[in-house]
């Protein structure tokens, strides 16, 4: 009797709402994967999963609760998950808040949830990672964060504030180009901007439905799936778009 390949896993943080759930939701859609959402909240992201399931009775998903600012959730996810799973093929750093005010304690909860928190679960997560035979890391970022667009473009939707956000994906961004170095050889790590979907991150989403200026996050999702499948492997450690590569980090 020829036994199955192993499914491959993949974790998705911030798994119960937006660009994260619709990742959820394509991911457990998969014959061969098997998806782990996390929440901060476990009445929540026990909801997301039950409307996964109840649309997909085939779906092949889990919850593990994930709070990323706090060290000892991070801990006992990744306990939890070497349990269950033994190894982690994909990391999918998909959490994040978007403020609009800015003050001290906005900018730094910001940078602490967007690229403080994002580095620890990497780094907690990294040796059931490199049990993977082909592990790979993406953190889901913005163009929002680049500097030389913020400088140069013309695009009306670099005319909004959002400056803790923007500061906390150009942290985000670099560490991006960090890991990729540092990991080089053993993991593949992307930086994947979504593009300007409908979530309810900074509250805005009747806004944005009403006026049709997003998309849905299913596309999103869709690229996140492409990189999982190892489809852009030749692009880990760039920038990433649904399509293309916005710009490049590592030289030859």
């Amino acid at each position: 009797m020829t036994m199955a390949a192993p499914k491959i896993t993949v974790l998705v943080t911030g798994g119960n709402n937006g660009i994260g759930l619709a990742a959820c939701q394509l991911f457990a859609a998969q014959s061969n994967y098997h998806c782990i959402m996390t929440s901060r909240s476990l009445e929540k992201g026990q909801k997301a999963l039950s409307s996964i399931q109840a649309s997909n009775s085939t779906a092949t998903i889990s919850l593990v609760q994930l709070d990323i600012t706090s060290d000892a959730s991070i801990a006992a996810a990744v306990k939890e998950i070497e349990a269950q799973h033994g190894r982690l093929d994909a990391l999918i750093n998909n959490a994040g808040v978007c403020p609009m005010e800015f003050s001290r304690s906005i900018l730094h909860d910001c940078l602490e949830t967007n690229a403080v928190s994002p580095a620890m679960v990497t780094q907690a997560f990294l040796p059931l990672l490199l049990k993977s035979n082909s592990p790979r890391v993406v953190y889901v970022t913005s163009a929002l964060g680049s500097i030389m667009k913020r400088a140069n473009s013309e695009d009306e939707t670099y005319n909004e504030n959002y400056r803790a956000y923007r500061t906390s994906k150009a942290a985000l961004n670099m560490l991006v180009a960090c890991d990729a170095w540092e990991y080089r050889g053993q993991i593949k790590v992307f930086a994947y901007c979504p593009g300007y979907v409908i979530t309810d991150l900074a509250g805005q989403r009747d806004m944005k439905e009403k006026m049709g200026i997003a998309k849905s996050p299913d596309g999103s999702a869709r690229g996140l799936l492409l990189i999982a499948e190892g489809k852009r492997d030749d692009e880990s450690g760039k920038f990433l778009g649904q399509k293309k590569v916005h710009y490049f980090w590592l030289t030859q």
